[in-house]
């Protein structure tokens, strides 16, 4: 099962009710027959809008009942909850300068294991790779996608292009830390929050603006973010794979070109960032042969796709 984007902390978070949260793991049961591995797909805690104590008190009761259920719980980091990716990453530095190790490390992968409010969780970014039965499924928050990007990574990325210089993804990286903590920093000023909310639905108009209106309200997510996504694997040298999973544009869809990977996204547990007809509290059903797209109170799949 694959959950994302439940963005606990924020005015937007729809799982913060407890009967709400009561029903989604009745419904794990009643249409699913439970499941054997949970994968929290990134933006779970948001970090930029809410303090970490904050965020955590809206996830509680969520955890609460996810430790109940004695399965592994994977969580892939996001955009907002980036700084638990650092956290680790500064954790690994002081192991490594009181070895005397001082050489700089760029870390392409992370995993390690972390325990939330009593739930224990096996943390990956920026991806996260399991298999079902035979097949082969990758899973990553989806904020390193040409096209996702936040329009202030697209500009400085654009710019190191113009000039002729390659930029790869240790360098996509690091500019995402510098402006990814700038953000989290300023969650602890409320007027900062604000403003960088402003700011985040002005360029959302430009960028619909220089996309075109009819044109953004009426893509198909996935389809428009296919080439991104083999471009991604490419990149980072990932090898094949039957389904590719992520998250981050609240959007959920399922989409297969030609002999490529099917690619579903999970959609959101979030009233932000949706459009007037987008689903929300959407997650995701993996089987062997089979990829689901549920919506939290219907009993039939939005779509459901043979692998």
């Amino acid at each position: 099962m694959v959950i994302s984007d439940t963005h606990f902390g924020g005015r937007s978070a729809t799982l913060c009710r407890e009967s709400r949260v009561d029903y989604l793991i009745w419904e794990i049961w009643r249409y699913g027959d439970g499941f054997d591995e949970l994968v929290l797909l990134g933006d779970v805690l948001d970090l930029w809008r809410a303090r970490p104590e904050q965020a955590l008190r809206q996830a509680s009761y969520l955890f609460r009942r996810l430790a109940e259920l004695d399965v592994p719980i994977r969580y892939v980091v996001g955009n907002h909850d980036h700084h638990m990716m650092v956290m680790r990453q500064e954790r690994a530095l002081l192991d490594r300068m009181a070895r005397g190790d001082l050489f700089s490390i760029y870390y392409p992968h992370l995993s390690w294991s972390q325990t939330i409010d009593g739930l224990k969780l096996d943390m990956a970014y920026p991806t996260y790779t399991a298999s079902v039965g035979d097949r082969r499924f990758l899973f990553t928050h989806g904020h390193h996608l040409n096209g996702v990007q936040a329009l202030s990574l697209q500009v400085v990325e654009n710019l190191r292009r113009l000039s002729g210089e390659p930029v790869s993804p240790a360098d996509l990286e690091r500019l995402m830390t510098y402006a990814y903590e700038s953000i989290y920093r300023s969650s602890y000023v409320g007027e900062f929050v604000e403003l960088e909310e402003r700011i985040w639905k002005a360029s959302t108009v430009l960028d619909r603006v220089r996309s075109g209106i009819r044109k953004t309200f009426r893509f198909i997510p996935v389809e428009r973010h296919y080439g991104s996504i083999l471009e991604f694997m490419h990149e980072r040298q990932i090898g094949p794979v039957d389904c590719f999973v992520y998250g981050d544009t609240h959007r959920p869809d399922i989409f297969k070109k030609g002999k490529g990977p099917l690619v579903a996204n999970a959609g959101c547990f979030s009233s932000e960032n949706v459009g007037p007809n987008d689903p929300v509290n959407t997650y995701l059903v993996l089987q062997e042969d089979r990829i689901s797209l549920r919506q939290l109170g219907l009993p039939e799949p939005l779509a459901s796709f043979c692998l």
